[in-house]
């Protein structure tokens, strides 16, 4: 069966430029860049999702930070500091942090965060990735010593709303910067690697909360903190000598130091001058067929034309991640010493619980090349629904030691499920689904929206599982069940996939106004290629990538050997 055929559209035409040689040049670099295995497109390419991954390190400051203070709900040293004493129906009088304490904490954050992915989408534009990482870094180190000092919880609340000022600046970098860095091949490995940091923060987190409940008094819960001093130096003096983005160098004209990026990201030898001309060329071209859509590249170019699509897809993606069901999974350790489970006992399984982020994010990096990323996604969420019906199941039954250990055995799963599906892969689809010109700005809108949903599930998921609130306890999965059901139709009709293609063909996709479904069953010509506006029926027949391709490799030709007429 043919496939449909779609390429440049009347505005892209009219705004490329290119050179058609070094412009076939650099679609042949992308041609081998799909052609590559993952093994090859690694040993060529290995320093670029190197300093991918490092980077995105940042990353595990912010999960270890999200995590730990849910931990710190049920360690004695810290309810006996900052609790207030409640008593239950039983007369039972005990140390807790309220369900209103708790919502504060975590939504003292969203103006922080809100603000940050303002100035990072405007800084990362006028500055590039790796000045404002470099300077997000340095305010880190100043907030990590305000976390350390606490003195009471209204101090928390100001140490968290600051602390997520910087998280938030490190959310949208790194996710922008590793869909620019790295080849078509690893943005995959490179997006993923920022919820598997992540997830990472998050383990790291339950470890120490359960390496505190040998520690007596306030250093129990201090000690924590003076570990996240462990990331900001380092990380500092890496993103000093990084590559900056060759896409962003390329918008500002600085052709010549995108050069350099790029050879600094490939292995010695990798690229020629050739070969460097014709892949600055196809940027370059990129950044031509998006000034169709995004002229300016503004904030409110996101919500005009085809790139208002985007901006919907991306404000589901990362709704998403929040109600897909691993909310609940956040107050584990909470929910089981509640339960009846023993203190011990409770962050034992936590760790367990939050283990599994590290495993899932490792599965998703196989999977990911195989499946490909609306699948993988599609799947998790249904799966992910799998676990939040038995669990709401299980809350409808009496409690016993049996059902804590399946509900717990549930959340392991889900936590699972999650990270080796929607978690790692909201990453990679937010940071290819942009038009590079907004890149950094849809990103952080994207983020910006998480936030805002993430403050309403958690104002939500306390009063859920907290005693001091409705206590619905493992009830709490019907909850979150429907809401993934609900996203999980949405994304089947509007979610696309988005890996394999490079910026300009994804530009293309969008600019025809394709289905999310047809993405990978269409043909993608750009008449660009062949300075023509025309296919070219005798390359099609031959099986080319292109139409006009034959045409161009023959200029290519000419001017390596000449012929003799052509010489005189």
């Amino acid at each position: 069966m043919t496939k449909e055929a779609i390429g440049l559209t009347g505005a892209q035409i009219q705004l490329s430029d290119a050179d058609p040689v070094l412009l076939a040049e650099g679609m042949q670099l992308i041609r081998e860049e799909k052609a590559m295995s993952f093994r090859e497109a690694m040993r060529h390419h290995w320093r670029g999702c190197l300093w991918s991954i490092t980077l995105s390190l940042a990353l595990v400051m912010d999960g270890y930070d999200g995590s730990i203070v849910n931990s710190f709900y049920a360690l004695p040293a810290f309810l006996e500091r900052f609790g207030e004493n409640y008593t239950d129906s039983a007369g039972v009088t005990t140390k807790q942090i309220s369900a209103n304490y708790q919502t504060a904490i975590s939504n003292i954050g969203l103006p922080g965060n809100l603000l940050a992915l303002f100035v990072v989408g405007y800084c990362q534009d006028r500055f590039g990735s790796r000045r404002t990482y470099i300077a997000g870094m340095g305010l880190t180190i100043c907030v990590v010593f305000l976390f350390v000092f606490l003195q009471s919880i209204k101090m928390l609340l100001a140490a968290n709303a600051l602390g997520a000022f910087c998280w938030g600046l490190f959310n949208t970098l790194t996710a922008a910067y590793a869909a620019e860095i790295c080849p078509i091949k690893l943005r995959g490995l490179a997006a993923s690697f920022i919820s598997m940091a992540w997830g990472f923060g998050g383990f790291l987190s339950s470890g120490m909360a359960r390496a505190a409940l040998s520690i007596d008094g306030d250093w129990s819960w201090r000690m924590p903190y003076v570990l996240q001093f462990v990331w900001p130096v380092p990380l500092f003096i890496v993103a000093w000598f990084a590559p900056e983005s060759p896409y962003w160098l390329v918008r500002k004209g600085r052709l010549e130091d995108a050069k350099d990026s790029l050879k600094r990201t490939a292995s010695k030898g990798y690229y020629d001058t050739r070969s460097l001309d014709g892949y600055i060329a196809y940027i370059k071209h990129t950044d031509d067929l998006e000034r169709a859509e995004a002229s300016t590249g503004s904030v409110w170019e996101m919500f005009k034309g085809t790139n208002l699509r985007r901006t919907e897809i991306m404000m589901g993606l990362w709704a998403m991640q929040v109600w897909s069901g691993t909310g609940m999974t956040a107050y584990a350790t909470q929910f089981f010493k509640n339960a009846g489970m023993s203190t011990v006992a409770a962050f034992n399984l936590s760790m367990v619980v939050t283990g599994m982020n590290i495993v899932g994010c490792f599965i998703e990096f196989f999977l990911i090349a195989r499946w490909g990323r609306r699948p993988l996604i599609l799947l998790g969420m249904l799966s992910l629904a799998v676990c939040l019906l038995l669990i709401g199941a299980l809350g409808c039954v009496p409690h016993s030691n049996p059902t804590l250990q399946a509900i717990g055995a549930f959340m392991v799963m889900i936590n699972l499920l999650y990270h080796a599906s929607v978690g790692p892969l909201t990453y990679t689809v937010a940071s290819e689904l942009p038009a590079s010109r907004l890149r950094a700005r849809a990103i952080a809108f994207g983020r910006a929206f998480y936030s805002c949903n993430y403050a309403v599930q958690s104002q939500l998921t306390p009063r859920m599982v907290s005693v001091t609130g409705w206590n619905w306890s493992a009830k709490s999965g019907f909850f979150f069940l429907g809401l993934n059901l609900l996203i999980t139709v949405w994304a089947y009709f509007r979610m696309p996939e988005t890996g394999g293609f490079s910026f300009a063909e994804l530009e293309l996709l969008f600019a025809n106004k394709v289905p999310a479904r047809k993405f990978t069953k269409v043909e993608i010509h750009d008449e660009a290629v062949a300075g023509n506006t025309k296919f070219d029926e005798a390359d099609e027949e031959e099986g080319h990538g292109y139409p006009g391709e034959k045409a161009a490799e023959q200029q290519v030709e000419d001017i390596v050997s000449p012929t003799p007429t052509q010489l005189k």
